[in-house]
């Protein structure tokens, strides 16, 4: 089983979005996926509690029982682990980032969001762990985009080649319990998506 932690250090950042979505793409390609929330908002339980389906698991839990999880998800046959992390909680980002295969840290194109890219940087590098980042929610033909990309690989981690539009099918596919690959399944999010995923997969 390998573990896929999305973590940052900012709200707002499109760490839940990118996870739920991330989840049902390997869902559908044959995984079966287990989102651990550790978020105290529980967006991600949210979500799944809206679905109209039983994959993927969603388990609510707090940060310091993710080993224990963790190791039931592997003994339940779980071949992927998504994490989803509460900003603002360096403590219980640490303990998460040790126990992933693969740190991603999403980053919308603001000074804000690159402000706390450094925080998350920092954690992941403590903590030994493998990270990528992702540009998410990023506006369309931006320049900033360009220019968050080139500040974000001078941390030395590796910058998805594929970038997350700001789209209206990642909210409304969301409020429905879904995810862009079911609400949209031709649409350009949901291409994005599977390619982030692809990518993903890869760097595991």
């Amino acid at each position: 089983m390998k573990t896929l932690a999305f973590m940052s250090q900012k709200g707002g950042s499109g760490k839940t979005t990118l996870a739920v979505h991330t989840a049902v793409a390997a869902s559908e390609e044959g995984d079966k996926v287990v989102i651990v929330d550790t978020d105290l908002q529980k967006s991600a339980t949210t979500w799944g509690e809206a679905r109209q389906h039983e994959t993927p698991i969603i388990a609510t839990v707090a940060a310091v029982q993710i080993d224990e999880v963790i190791a039931a998800a592997r003994h339940d046959a779980m071949t992927l682990c998504i994490v989803d992390t509460a900003p603002h909680a360096a403590p219980d980002a640490a303990r998460v980032a040790r126990c992933a295969d693969l740190v991603v840290i999403p980053c919308r194109p603001t000074a804000f969001d690159l402000a706390a890219a450094g925080s998350a940087v920092e954690i992941a590098t403590a903590a030994q762990a493998r990270a990528v980042f992702v540009l998410s929610a990023c506006p369309f033909r931006a320049p900033e985009i360009a220019e968050t990309r080139q500040i974000l690989e001078g941390y030395g981690f590796p910058v998805a080649p594929v970038e997350i539009v700001d789209r209206r099918a990642y909210a409304r596919a969301v409020s429905t319990g879904r995810a862009v690959t079911e609400f949209e399944t031709n649409g350009k999010a949901a291409e994005e998506i599977r390619l982030l995923w692809h990518w993903l997969k890869e760097k595991m």
